[in-house]
């Protein structure tokens, strides 16, 4: 089985290829330029995307099978609430892990065997692009249907037959015989 994985050039990208990787491990901080933070606004349906900055730590793991990518993401955006339309600013913050391999080791069963364990990624030319880790994890934490607070849905009753009055529903008010005038 061969993967094969169509390349598309992501709104925030920082490649590191796997040969500037130390045994010993690096760090490396990330923050997304403004206009950077527009296209990953549009990406995200966001009314903008204020600041994005990520601490992330690479070293080699698995008998140096794989590379441990461990992180930390900020991020200030402005979504829309899905019911009266206002801007809803939210501050996130988020941690994530996630194990990068080759595709063919994956193939192999080197990923997990438990869906639980970790996640695994595949390495994509020798390089792994980390500013597309940081967008995907701001992706997850996103709120799918942001409300501003104090601020519910209508609720419907299924199942229930409610009288609702109709438009011409002030005409059984009328009298019946209206005097006549001249």
């Amino acid at each position: 089985m061969h993967i094969k994985i169509d390349l598309v050039q992501p709104e925030f990208s920082r490649p590191i290829a796997l040969e500037k990787i130390p045994p010993s491990g690096m760090e490396q901080t990330l923050e997304a330029k403004e206009n950077e933070r527009k296209a990953l606004a549009e990406r995200f349906g966001l009314l903008e995307l204020l600041k994005l900055e990520a601490k992330i730590t690479l070293h080699p793991a698995r008998a140096d099978q794989a590379i441990a990518v461990t992180g930390s993401l900020i991020a200030d955006v402005v979504q829309q609430c899905v019911i009266t339309l206002d801007p809803l600013p939210s501050h996130i913050e988020h941690s994530f892990k996630v194990f990068y391999a080759a595709p063919e080791l994956l193939e192999g069963g080197a990923g997990p065997s438990d869906p639980n364990e970790e996640d695994f990624e595949p390495i994509i030319e020798g390089v792994i692009d980390l500013g597309e880790l940081v967008a995907q994890n701001l992706g997850i934490m996103l709120d799918p249907y942001p409300r501003k607070e104090g601020v519910g849905y209508i609720e419907a009753g299924f199942g229930e037959e409610k009288s609702v009055p109709g438009p011409l529903a002030q005409l059984a008010n009328w009298p019946k015989n209206p005097k006549k005038t001249k």
